[in-house]
């Protein structure tokens, strides 16, 4: 270590809780503190989780990342995992100051990971089913051969994200159609009993539709009801599709967490008095983490900023703010702080407080392409509403295109049906054949996405995938 103990590291931990407590209302659950080596932080970022399977994917991640940790173009200081108690790694190296930031940084996590309702449904015991299925899927690799089992693991990483992304949603099934009694119907009785053929006519299609709602887990679906795959291919799959769910929560609640946890850091440090050296070089770090990134949206700068603005119109609202939040100007700043890190998701988080004060001081705007070069843009507009639009597609459903499951026996064959969903995120070419070669050989039979295409997306196109791994483009719905 650089000049410190773990003592100091202790004490650092208790000051900056005892802060968060006293000051920013922030009951902060237990938070385990690793001091580990740099390469086992960027293996288990790359991971995702400590002790993962072992696959290629972690492999290419951890090289790429930790190469240019080695070149001195990056640094990971804070690295948290969602668990009960909840982990964190401090890097070995690290100097006292940048590890009391990344140690009040994640007591903000902490707080969001145990109070925020989308986090609740999070699985905060999965370590030891983590370490249980790095250990299965190495024995499958031995009995199976570790580049069948490799490329089986591609197959389900390829679809794994295609879970309904708002897992407190649920939507209302379709109710049987019926025919209710009316008090006239004794002078239609021709047109009521067609009335009620049509509706039995309706009933027994919808009883026949597998699935009877359009599906869109993917891999759960087909983990279910695949009949080829192997007992092993299936759980395989099943240790995909958990391990996935474990982080959809957390995609979706990127920009509110880390604002939080920036929100904890910046009002801690400023609590602790450092002596003059240490805040500069505080500050230079600071600076570091929440600097807008060129081309693309810095979370960290981001989420600060919205909660910036939350706390400004809770003390200084203007008369517009004041008639559009009734708790404007009205409460505690951190209270309300506090309250949006409860009950929001980021789109939620977007939709309310991306306010154009938020996109100047962030530098947001909204880009078009060139027509006649499409690998040149041009700003079309900085107003809040249009850089809304941009921003709540990437954080509600990661720029993942829509796809749903709405036929099991496709052509009276036992093939896949799929429909994309157009709802402002396109469907490349290049990409569904490729995914629905990988769909194709999970499920064992060829597999087909109806989707749209053209300026105006509305010229109807179908891909079909096939288990040997070919793929088309089709011109006319197969028959």
């Amino acid at each position: 270590m650089t000049g410190y103990t773990v003592a100091d590291l202790q004490e650092i931990d208790a000051r900056c809780r005892e802060i968060a407590s006293a000051d920013l209302g922030f009951d902060v659950p237990e938070v385990i503190y690793h001091l580990v080596r740099p390469e086992e932080v960027y293996f288990a970022a790359a991971n995702g989780l400590p002790a993962r399977y072992s696959s290629a994917r972690w492999g290419a991640q951890f090289d790429a990342e930790y190469g240019r940790y080695q070149r001195g173009e990056s640094r990971i200081y804070e690295l948290i995992f969602n668990t009960s108690p909840v982990h964190a790694y401090l890097m070995e190296g690290n100097s006292l100051v940048a590890q009391t930031l990344v140690i009040a940084h994640c007591l903000g996590h902490g707080w969001v990971f145990e109070h925020n309702r989308w986090l609740g449904a999070v699985d905060r015991a999965i370590m030891p089913r983590v370490l249980a299925a790095a250990e299965r899927i190495a024995d499958y690799m031995s009995a199976h051969g570790r580049e069948r089992v490799e490329d089986f693991l591609d197959a389900c990483h390829a679809i794994a994200i295609h879970q309904p992304q708002a897992q407190l949603i649920r939507p209302a099934p379709t109710p049987e159609p019926d025919v209710r009694e009316g008090p006239y119907d004794a002078l239609f009785p021709d047109e009521v009993e067609a009335a009620k053929r049509r509706a039995e006519a309706e009933r027994r299609e919808l009883r026949r539709r597998f699935p009877r709602e359009p599906e869109q887990d993917l891999l759960g679906f087909i983990e279910r009801h695949a009949r080829g795959l192997e007992d092993w291919q299936r759980d395989v799959m099943s240790i995909v599709h958990a391990e996935q769910g474990y982080f959809l929560p957390q995609l979706r609640t990127k920009l509110l967490n880390e604002g939080a946890a920036v929100l904890c850091h910046q009002e801690i440090v400023q609590r602790l008095f450092l002596p003059a050296d240490r805040y500069w070089e505080y500050e230079a770090l600071n600076s570091g983490v929440v600097a807008p990134h060129q081309g693309r949206v810095n979370p960290y700068n981001l989420g600060i900023a919205i909660m910036r603005e939350i706390i400004r119109i809770a003390t200084e609202p203007d008369d517009e703010e004041r008639e559009r939040w009734a708790w404007a100007g009205e409460v505690e700043p951190f209270e309300q702080v506090r309250t949006v890190l409860r009950t929001y998701d980021d789109e939620a988080l977007l939709r309310e407080f991306l306010t154009p004060k938020v996109c100047e001081e962030c530098r947001l705007f909204a880009f078009e392409h060139l027509p006649r070069d499409p690998r040149r843009i041009r700003v079309s507009s900085r107003e809040a509403d249009a850089v809304r639009e941009i921003l709540i597609p990437q954080h509600s459903t990661f720029g993942i295109p829509r796809v749903e499951i709405v036929d099991a026996d496709f052509r009276g064959r036992g093939e896949l049906l799929l429909a994309h969903r157009h709802d402002g995120i396109g469907l490349d070419a290049e990409y569904a054949c490729g995914t629905l070669a990988q769909v194709a050989a999970l499920w064992g039979k060829p597999c087909t996405v109806e989707t749209v295409k053209g300026r105006e997306a509305d010229t109807p196109t179908w891909f079909m995938g096939h288990p040997d791994g070919r793929a088309e483009e089709l011109g006319e719905r197969p028959s």
